[in-house]
């Protein structure tokens, strides 16, 4: 499964991040646990974003689906929104990077087996060549 993680969403994930950097944002956990933006992008799992995406999801929902003779606070509700984005972004960004990582192993992988399996198809004649080859280097010196 290949992940769609675009230089867009990394301006956006970058804008995103700066502003809760700046505005010193914390996003809570279940265990009420708060966050910063640093510990968001280094320390927390792709699992634990996920529940706490699923978890600001669940209060915006609870904010837009209040009284509607009360009005709601934008402002909050914006932020939200914001940090439910931010989150999101961040999930993709770390599934994004393991991907890479992922397809950087199985590269080293398949590079060592495409040179064991030249090596094991060479003959003895080019073996012994190459070996005289770094004598004569050697000699060189």
């Amino acid at each position: 499964m290949k992940i769609n993680f675009t230089k867009d969403h990394m301006i956006r994930l970058m804008d995103l991040a700066n502003a809760a950097l700046f505005d010193r944002t914390t996003v809570v956990t279940k265990l009420g646990q708060p966050l910063n933006i640093y510990e968001l992008l280094h320390t927390t799992s792709i699992n634990q974003l996920t529940e706490i995406k699923t978890s600001l999801s669940k209060k915006i929902e609870k904010v837009e689906a209040a009284d509607e003779w009360i009005a709601p606070d934008n402002d909050k509700l914006q932020s939200m929104k914001d940090t439910k984005e931010l989150v999101n972004l961040i999930i993709g960004w770390k599934r994004y990077n393991l991907e890479l990582d992922e397809n950087a192993r199985k590269k080293e992988e398949l590079s060592k087996k495409l040179a064991e399996l030249k090596e094991s198809t060479k003959t003895p004649e080019d073996r012994i060549k190459e070996l005289e080859a770094q004598l004569k280097e050697l000699d060189e010196f």
